[in-house]
């Protein structure tokens, strides 16, 4: 499994600009639009389902990821959208750090396990401080998107 494959340009944004995890949230959904990942009209769905997820724990993780996901109706396929904050935001995470990068996973109610996987890929960047760093820092998408390809 590759994250690069779960992503498209599209689907990626520099330095977002909401700056709550609500606001995030909401920005970075609106992303899977694009590419028919979720119909407009099940949009707000969606999102009350990533807020419900984040209400059970923070996706909030250490080393300035978050990883904001959910399983929805809504979701008409798997796949991944990335956002990043270069001065970093608020996001409950683990560490008490702020969070610069947000790697957020659509997936239907009808998925096993891929979205697990996926999950656990994301989290492997933790252990790539350069990398990490360089992604949190990434002036272009084009530039986001070559790093995340040298991963894989």
């Amino acid at each position: 499994m590759k994250i690069i494959d779960y992503l498209t340009e599209d689907r990626v944004k520099i330095n977002l600009e909401s700056r709550t995890k609500d606001g995030i949230l909401g920005e970075m959904a609106q992303l899977f639009l694009k590419g028919n990942i979720v119909d407009p009209e099940n949009m707000e769905q969606f999102i009350n389902d990533l807020k419900d997820r984040e209400k059970l724990s923070s996706t909030g993780l250490q080393d300035g990821i978050a990883i904001p996901h959910a399983k929805s109706e809504a979701v008409n396929k798997i796949a991944l959208a990335v956002g990043t904050i270069s001065e970093g935001a608020e996001f409950d995470c683990m560490d008490g750090e702020m969070s610069k990068i947000f790697f957020m996973i659509a997936a239907p109610e009808s998925v096993k396990n891929e979205h697990l996987d996926l999950l656990a890929e994301i989290s492997k960047l933790s252990y790539d401080e350069e990398l990490l760093e360089k992604l949190e820092n990434s002036a272009t998408t084009e530039e986001l998107m070559s790093l995340l390809k040298s991963f894989d």
